[in-house]
């Protein structure tokens, strides 16, 4: 069976949707809590580097782990898929600053805009709905392509065989639920957690409706063959 190497930084913060389909296409996931424990070595077909509420910046010796282990995943044309705090270090390991963006933006938000024609984008509307939680933010790698941007914030590119993505397309309600209620002192008094719940009914099939069509595509790009 194939390996899918999934690094978790936060316990709240797992592979979710895109999970369950790398899983139903027949990959084993060998999921790393990487707080706790060691990156094993690099022999997957695909490297999965999750979010948390940690800052790429924070001078943790794990977090330099994963640094280390994305370039080697480039410098070897393994896919690697960054997502949120993922695609922070993938930018940082790239070479690029990460930094506080202006202002933190949670919530479901139909605000993301393909920045250039990109078939990672295939078949998703021109802004398409995802799910942010998000401070910090990121400048292009030097050599990389800038994949998708929204008001604020650079929200996607592509270093070789590397995509980082800020949003979130791999949560379902049950996640959503979990970070809302579990991390309700990150929440800034702008935003109302209250109306993101009673948003989730209608907001998670549009998002889940995206990480299918982005997955397919980014299978088709990298050639993740079904198992």
């Amino acid at each position: 069976m194939q390996k899918i190497l999934v690094i978790q930084n936060a316990r709240l913060e797992g592979p979710g949707t895109i999970g369950r389909l790398l899983e139903s296409d027949g990959f084993e996931l060998e999921t790393i809590f990487a707080k706790k424990e060691e990156i094993p070595v690099l022999d997957h077909k695909m490297v999965l580097v999750l979010g948390a509420p940690e800052s790429a910046n924070d001078d943790l010796a794990y977090l330099k782990d994963e640094m280390d282990v994305i370039r080697q995943a480039v410098q070897n044309k393994i896919p690697v898929l960054g997502i949120c705090l993922g695609s922070q270090l993938m930018a940082k390991a790239l070479g690029a600053r990460v930094y506080p963006g202006p202002k933190k933006e949670i919530g479901f938000y139909h605000d993301v805009v393909p920045y250039v024609k990109s078939g990672l984008f295939d078949g998703m509307s021109s802004p398409f709905a995802v799910f942010h939680w998000h401070g910090d933010t990121f400048d292009i790698p030097d050599g990389a392509q800038r994949l998708a941007h929204s008001g604020l914030y650079n929200q996607a590119f592509r270093y070789g065989s590397a995509v980082g993505v800020q949003f979130h397309l791999e949560v379902d309600g049950d996640i959503v639920k979990s970070w809302l209620d579990h991390t309700k002192e990150d929440i800034p008094d702008y935003i109302d957690p209250d109306k993101i719940h009673s948003q989730i009914d209608s907001h998670i099939p549009k998002v889940q409706k995206n990480m299918e069509t982005f997955y397919k595509n980014f299978r088709s790009e990298f050639k993740l063959a079904k198992v």
